[in-house]
């Protein structure tokens, strides 16, 4: 690549030895009399409105709007009311569709920050550092080290106490998200799997060894399966000592939870089953087909009400293919969040 030095050189050197660069002359033409053809493209003139046909349909020209409005023409109307008259900034019923804003600063529904009463100089327009807590930078630029990760001056938006970040309230009931959310490698709500710190040790516990039985946990869920599971389920499968089982994951482990016997009916299996927390079951479903035939199907139900905690929800969900390949035998597979779900007329109507 030739630098700016080198070019000032060579160009120093063409202007101390201009016989050594000769200026190139055009080519002359081969006939010299020959004219040049004429273009036949001519352009069209505007028509005015007076001289244009009326019959003849017009295509406006492109003319950029003010407003967008997905699913109509951009600038037409407004988006909250889709009235013509006023835009979004000026509607009437601008108060009603902020209702469910939720304010930066307060952390409350019904405004957004620009319209909070909270807002005020301190806590808007000034800078506040939440290692040091002075004014004028930020956390990014300040000259002190960081004190307990620099939120000793921050202010929580659950409690609205200073000390702490929302993820590490108190008063934090659902993890560092509104809807829920936990650790799938050490069950905390402080922090999301790509963030833990035991993530490293997880795997390597989990790998695959040889020398290892299928009981420990996998990398991919965290959870292990117990001996008693599969073999309860063998006795089920082969012997029929059981109508149904019952599991629960307990201590990072999948273990039995309730056993049914063979006089077990269809409702006791119903009433085995917490309706506020999740579970894992396998029934054993005797039936007779239009041709009367006895025969039976081990069916597979996943558990997971709407009333339970989300971080339950989470691990049973990521666990239930790694248990389910434990259990081998299984016929039909039932997901179920309601009673309603999993119904008798469900389990017979999937049976045949």
């Amino acid at each position: 690549m030739v630098s700016q030095r080198q070019r000032l050189a060579r160009k120093k050197y063409r202007e101390e030895h201009p016989e050594l660069f000769p200026e190139v002359e055009p080519t002359p033409p081969k006939d010299p009399d020959k004219k040049k053809k004429k273009s036949k493209f001519k352009r069209k003139k505007a028509e005015s409105n007076s001289t244009r046909d009326p019959n003849k349909p017009h295509k406006k020209g492109f003319k950029k709007h003010p407003l967008r409005v997905p699913g109509m023409k951009p600038g037409e109307s407004c988006f909250i009311c889709k009235a013509k008259d006023h835009i979004a900034k000026l509607c009437p019923e601008k108060a009603q569709w902020e209702k469910n804003k939720i304010c930066l600063l307060c952390r409350r529904r019904g405004h957004s920050l620009k319209n909070c009463p909270d807002k005020n100089e301190r806590t808007v327009d000034k800078k506040l550092c939440y290692n040091c807590g002075e004014t004028g930078h930020s956390l990014a630029n300040c000259p002190q080290p960081l004190q307990d990760g620099g939120t000793k001056f921050a202010s929580c938006f659950i409690c609205n106490e200073s000390g702490h970040l929302s993820k590490n309230c108190p008063k934090n009931t659902h993890g560092i998200y509104p809807k829920g959310g936990c650790c799938k490698t050490c069950g905390e709500v402080t922090h999301l799997a790509k963030d833990c710190p035991n993530k490293a040790t997880q795997f390597s516990a989990g790998a695959y060894d040889g020398n290892r039985s299928s009981g420990y946990a996998n990398a991919a869920s965290g959870m292990a399966v117990s001996d008693e599971c599969k073999l309860k389920f063998l006795e089920l499968k082969t012997k029929r000592n059981y109508r149904f089982i019952v599991f629960k994951i307990e201590n990072q482990e999948v273990v039995v939870d309730k056993l049914g016997s063979p006089q077990k009916t269809y409702d006791d299996f119903l009433a085995a089953i917490p309706s506020d927390e999740c579970r894992y079951a396998v029934f054993d479903f005797d039936f007779t087909t239009d041709e009367n035939c006895q025969k039976s199907k081990i069916f597979f139900i996943a558990w997971s009400p709407d009333t339970s905690i989300v971080r339950n929800k989470m691990v049973y969900a990521s666990s239930k293919d790694r248990f389910k390949r434990e259990l081998d035998g299984i016929q039909v597979e039932l997901q179920a969040t309601d009673p309603s779900e999993m119904s008798f007329d469900i389990i017979k109507a999937r049976a045949f």
